[in-house]
């Protein structure tokens, strides 16, 4: 009888024992997952000096990057993750947009008072629009029709008709007007007085104030939730208080704050409306938060001075401007499929007095723009629902640094988008790359200083242009299409 209680004492213990070691072995594993999953600062793309504002395409296709210093818009191809084109703008440029209809975009020139206009199609400036004073930011109507810039010095909002490429009304908002946003339904925009410490509502349709509400000392930067959020939200990042401020994007009651770390310069979202990024430019990082909950879940450090930061519409990557190593950072964003669970939003939280009368909707004024086409209506319509609140993110994906040879400076890709083509100035070499396996597979002498690539429309052939020898190398892409 003793022996056996002693087997089964000894039984239970190694059960006990063998269920700990399997817990452990599992967690571990589980940390080893998420950290491959781990937001990572992948690349940086080289661009003009200073680079400032950073914009997306609405496909996706490109993303225009202002270089303050080299008076210059970098055209940055998403398919290569290189530079394909640099325009030359007016005098230091900051901010810049592209228009919803994907023909033009703006640049807007701080130092010479002037809007350029891009042409999209060839990749050039095409005319300077006079604004005055110190134009910093932009965005557009979701038709195109009108763009709005914050003109900081003059403390107000030039409305731009895109057709006449002419100022046809100055809206007066507070004190040095910097970050600007406007609604995805296009009704209402917002804009941060970093010297005046709020925020002013314009009705885009009537082009005049709703309402000046006071926020966090020297608000930076604004941006509303995506159509597709579960939630209808805009976030404005206050500098000297440290922290974002939530707000509703219906009746504009404060809904929560987050804490960040020192000077946040730029907010964006993700287009489903569930991560936010925040641009610390004092912390030389980026912090990365639940934008329906709130709470923290990554930061990723930058090399210094990083300013803006603007999410890619399909939701792959994200694009930090980088002041001080003329370049920007490439982020890779491996995108969820997690099914949320059913919850309601936040419970809003008073601070301050907030209004009691707030309009429901904006009202409408087409008698302000009786020779204009109207704004048109959109509905909002949530397509998810939110997560739990512990719901910990994992949508981040690695990408591998792939060595070429030396001094990279442009690239190609091939037709099926399999393999990129790099060529090394310094190195006088062309170095080939397996895009899915994130290695370079082979690299081929071409001549002295080649400074340019194409592929064939067939794939078949790759051009090299070799300015230091006057040649061009003609190589046939065998495997490696």
């Amino acid at each position: 009888m003793p022996k056996s209680r002693y087997c089964v004492n000894f039984n239970s213990i190694f059960y006990v024992f063998f269920m700990f070691f399997l817990c452990v072995t599992v967690l571990v594993s589980m940390s080893s997952a998420y950290a491959l999953l781990a937001p990572r600062l992948t690349r940086s793309i080289p661009v003009g000096g200073m680079p400032y504002g950073v914009a997306f395409s609405s496909n996706g296709n490109y993303a225009l990057i202002t270089n303050a210093n080299d008076d210059t818009v970098s055209v940055v191809s998403m398919a290569t993750k290189g530079t394909v084109a640099s325009i030359k703008v007016g005098v230091h440029p900051t901010g810049v947009a592209i228009a919803p209809s994907l023909t033009f975009a703006y640049a807007s020139n701080t130092a010479s008072g002037n809007i350029s206009l891009l042409n999209m199609s060839t990749l050039t400036k095409t005319l300077n629009i006079h604004t005055g004073g110190t134009p910093l930011n932009i965005v557009f109507t979701p038709d195109s029709r009108y763009a709005f810039v914050t003109n900081m010095h003059d403390n107000d909002v030039d409305v731009i008709n895109t057709v006449q490429n002419a100022v046809i009304k100055r809206i007066r908002v507070g004190k040095e007007p910097q970050g600007i946003a406007i609604s995805p339904n296009g009704k209402i925009i917002i804009v941060t007085n970093a010297g005046g410490s709020s925020i002013s509502i314009i009705n885009a349709a009537a082009f005049s104030v709703i309402r000046n509400i006071h926020t966090g000392l020297n608000p930076t930067s604004v941006a509303f939730s995506p159509s597709d959020a579960p939630v209808k939200y805009f976030y404005v990042a206050s500098g000297k208080k440290n922290k974002i401020y939530v707000y509703n994007e219906k009746n504009f009651s404060l809904v929560g704050k987050i804490k960040t770390l020192s000077d946040p310069s730029s907010v964006a979202l993700n287009p489903d409306g569930m991560i936010l990024f925040v641009v610390n430019y004092q912390n030389m990082a980026v912090t990365i938060y639940n934008a329906v909950h709130f709470n923290h879940i990554k930061t990723i450090n930058m090399p210094t001075g990083p300013i803006n930061v603007a999410v890619s519409p399909d939701g792959s990557a994200a694009l930090v401007t980088i002041t001080s190593a003329a370049s920007a950072a490439f982020i890779r964003i491996k995108r969820t499929s997690a099914v949320y669970a059913k919850i309601g939003p936040v419970s809003p939280v008073t601070v301050g007095t907030i209004p009691s009368a707030v309009p429901a909707e904006v009202p409408s004024a087409t008698t302000a723009v009786t020779s204009q086409a109207q704004i048109p209506s959109y509905s909002y319509a949530p397509t998810r629902t939110a997560p739990p609140s512990n719901y910990i993110f994992k949508p981040f994906g690695k990408i591998a640094t792939v060595y070429t040879g030396k001094g990279p400076t442009a690239e190609a890709i091939t037709p099926d988008g399999r393999f990129l083509y790099v060529i090394n100035t310094q190195g006088a070499t062309l170095t080939i790359i397996d895009i899915a396996k994130d290695e370079a597979v082979k690299t081929i002498k071409v001549g002295g200083y080649p400074s340019a690539v194409k592929i064939s429309p067939d794939g078949h052939y790759c051009f090299v242009v070799n300015s230091g020898t006057n040649t061009v190398t003609i190589i046939s892409t065998g495997n490696y299409y």
